[in-house]
């Protein structure tokens, strides 16, 4: 063990002197500083600002082009005729049914039908001239097709809607 603290002692007592000048070599191998220049405003904000005003131009435009671009919605009563039919549905024990459909954004509570006492539910209603797709709801929770319907088409939710075409006579 005191072998090893005289070595320690030995190499703490141990100095070398660097050799004269050489702070001065190693100053001389350094490469020359140059102050930063300044850069200008607009060289500062570059980073930001020129993607802020394209994202500002390519909204712009977007809008410009959605106001151009009129869609038009096949249920929608936009100078079409208003045709009046008449929807039957069958459901005995039911205590209410509803029509839903794409003349009402599915919306519930908007078309009652009204029931006679043999258990058959009834609504005349008006509808724009197109093509509607459209559904019983029976009770609040049963989705029913029109079961005297020609045309259905899946739903997207494992459910079929009826499709019905709608036109006015004296248009036809």
């Amino acid at each position: 063990m005191k072998k090893h603290e005289d070595l320690i002692n030995r190499l703490e007592q141990h100095r070398t002197r660097a050799p004269a000048h050489f702070a001065e070599q190693v100053m001389d191998a350094l490469p020359a500083w140059k102050p930063a220049r300044k850069k200008s405003w607009w060289a500062r904000q570059r980073s930001w600002i020129v993607p802020a005003l394209a994202g500002a131009a390519a909204t712009v435009v977007i809008m410009l082009g959605f106001q151009q671009v009129k869609t038009v919605d096949p249920a929608s009563p936009t100078g079409s005729e208003m045709v009046t039919l008449h929807f039957e549905l069958f459901a005995p024990g039911a205590d209410q049914v509803e029509l839903l459909g794409t003349f009402n954004n599915w919306k519930s509570g908007d078309i009652m039908l009204e029931a006679d006492e043999s258990g058959q539910w009834t609504a005349t209603v008006q509808l724009p001239e197109g093509r509607h797709e459209y559904v019983f709801l029976v009770d609040g929770e049963r989705w029913i097709a029109d079961p005297r319907a020609a045309t259905f088409r899946p739903d997207g939710f494992g459910r079929v809607n009826t499709v019905i075409q709608v036109y006015d006579e004296d248009n036809v």
